[in-house]
């Protein structure tokens, strides 16, 4: 596990979490509850009563997270990508990259974890097929736009499902996830 990543992911939820902290209604964000799509998000200590639909992140550093996928396509998969999407479960959440809003995926629990692997795969063969060298989702952007990781450079890039990065957002994964400003839009991704 890259262990810049996931501190800089772990500060970034630290700040995501923060905003909810000040307001009055809950100390947490809230999802509409499905009692059939439960999530260790949705586990709390009991300690306190919370309103229904609250969540937090859960740590679970998993980085064989891709091990079969990686087998599949004879490559191992950038480190980083394995600490993003290993490192918690969590409710996907909002973000603004200087002025561009976006919504960064994560991975809610392990049913989710299977069709976010899916589509996953589905974004590789297709890059594959264009003869676009690998890169894996991060997040979408209010527009139709995705962001990404490049396989190997390791740099956060923006782009169009279907072409080549049109633009370098971060060297890093861990500069880009720093230089993130979380905010209590509604997910939508």
């Amino acid at each position: 596990m890259n262990e810049a990543v996931f501190l800089a992911l772990e500060a970034l939820m630290r700040r995501y979490l923060n905003l909810y902290r000040v307001n009055e209604c809950s100390s947490y964000p809230c999802v509409n509850f499905d009692p059939p799509w439960p999530s260790p998000c949705m586990e709390f200590d009991g300690s306190q009563e919370l309103p229904s639909g609250a969540w937090r992140p859960v740590e679970r550093r998993d980085i064989g997270i891709f091990d079969s996928m990686q087998d599949a396509f004879g490559f191992e998969f950038h480190p980083d990508i394995k600490t993003y999407y290993g490192a918690y479960w969590s409710n996907g959440f909002c973000a603004q990259w200087k002025d561009l809003d976006l919504a960064l995926i994560q991975i809610w629990n392990e049913e989710d974890e299977e069709a976010f692997k899916q589509n996953m795969l589905g974004h590789l063969f297709a890059r594959k097929k264009n003869g676009l060298p690998p890169s894996y989702f991060l997040g979408t952007t209010d527009g139709s736009e995705i962001i990404t990781l490049d396989q190997e450079t390791g740099a956060v890039q923006l782009e169009r499902p279907g072409y080549a990065a049109h633009e370098t957002l971060s060297d890093s994964l861990e500069l880009f996830l720093i230089g993130l400003i979380p905010n209590t839009n509604d997910y939508d991704a």
